[in-house]
């Protein structure tokens, strides 16, 4: 009767300290994404083509690193005439599908947990995803063929970019 009680109550610890232990784990892996994260990824699934002008060195900071990972393919090109020549900036050029493996890494380095803190590039990620999300929002359907893909600018020097 003593031999089942401790091994009952030793089963018990044991399940307890396993739940205590994969709850902690659960909780640092979180990310606190913004409540319409959802629904942005779902919309930009449905954009065929995006591009976005920003910092040659924001590109850098926050684009996805370990390609085996997450897989966002992306054209890039400086830019190179007009009047946002000579700024430092680039176009990224992306599928709409690419541009939600971008977003899931912006959200994941731009909102973790609190338990985990801050990435190197957690205020750069939290800036483009900052930028990149009422951009989202605000896209409407194309109103014809013609119609040129959306262009999100992320220049602090532009005074209005929407």
């Amino acid at each position: 009767m003593i031999t089942h009680l401790c091994r009952s109550r030793r089963s018990r610890a044991t399940g307890q300290a396993a739940l205590l232990i994969g709850l902690l784990t659960l909780a640092m892996g979180c990310v606190q994404s913004p409540p319409e994260h959802s629904a942005r990824l779902t919309k930009a699934a449905g954009l065929a083509r995006v591009s976005i002008v920003c910092p040659k060195d924001l590109w850098e900071e926050t684009k996805p690193s370990d390609r085996a990972t997450n897989d966002v393919k992306a054209t890039t090109s400086a830019i190179a005439a007009g009047p946002q020549a000579g700024r430092g900036l680039v176009r990224v050029t992306m599928t709409g599908t690419n541009l939600v493996a971008y977003l899931k890494e912006l959200d994941a380095n731009a909102h973790p947990s609190k338990m985990n803190g801050e990435r190197e590039n957690t205020a750069a990620s939290r800036r483009v995803y900052d930028a990149l999300a009422p951009a989202i929002d605000r896209i409407k359907a194309a109103s014809g063929p013609t119609d040129p893909e959306p262009e999100i600018i992320i220049d602090d020097t532009i005074p209005d970019k929407t």
